[in-house]
């Protein structure tokens, strides 16, 4: 089973792909992982269930609760990062804080020794200051403070949420301009 933490990447890259059926997702998940041809279709399928539910373990919390993501009351859940979009700050600051080139692991590097690396980044690491970035929470900022979240916001934004962020942008801009219309 080959569960190295770029082809466990790949598999999530093409769990996200519209253009492929699951069907079609399936027989190219087999042959990422396993890749045996003597097994039937009903035991593949039990096995790809195994190998999803085991990458995507979590040590800190219980994932069968909840699908990982982090969720304010009254909106969707949030995605703060992508493994694809931030490769180059995750592999910057693997590469900064352990030493570690992942260029060099493609292929030998288990998935759960790449996600406790990850995990253990500290905040001073640049994927790690994108992601806190992300999660900060604009309520109670004004004026330079709030406009300097805003930009990095923008900035950082993850590409499936950039048109939707846009327009809570826009209205927080005009909210903020309002309310200093009104106050002079």
């Amino acid at each position: 089973m080959n569960l190295a933490f770029d082809n466990v990447l790949r598999w999530y890259d093409l769990l996200d792909r519209q253009d492929k059926t699951d069907a079609e997702k399936g027989v190219l998940g087999w042959h990422m992982f396993i890749n045996a041809d003597s097994v039937g279709p009903a035991d593949r399928l039990k096995a790809l269930e195994w190998i999803n539910r085991y990458i995507g373990q979590q040590p800190y919390h219980d994932t069968s609760e909840d699908d990982g993501n982090i969720q304010i009351p009254g909106e969707a859940p949030m995605d703060y990062f992508s493994y694809s979009q931030d490769a180059p700050a995750i592999w910057s600051s693997i590469r900064a804080y352990y030493g570690i080139d992942l260029e060099e692991e493609l292929g030998k590097l288990h998935w759960h020794k790449f996600c406790a690396m990850l995990d253990g980044l500290p905040s001073s690491t640049y994927f790690m200051r994108i992601v806190d970035i992300r999660r900060r929470a604009r309520t109670g900022l004004e004026g330079q403070e709030l406009t300097n979240l805003v930009n990095l916001q923008n900035y950082y934004v993850l590409d499936k949420y950039r048109n939707a962020k846009h327009s809570a942008d826009a209205a927080d801009f005009f909210a903020a301009w309002a309310a200093s219309a009104i106050k002079k």
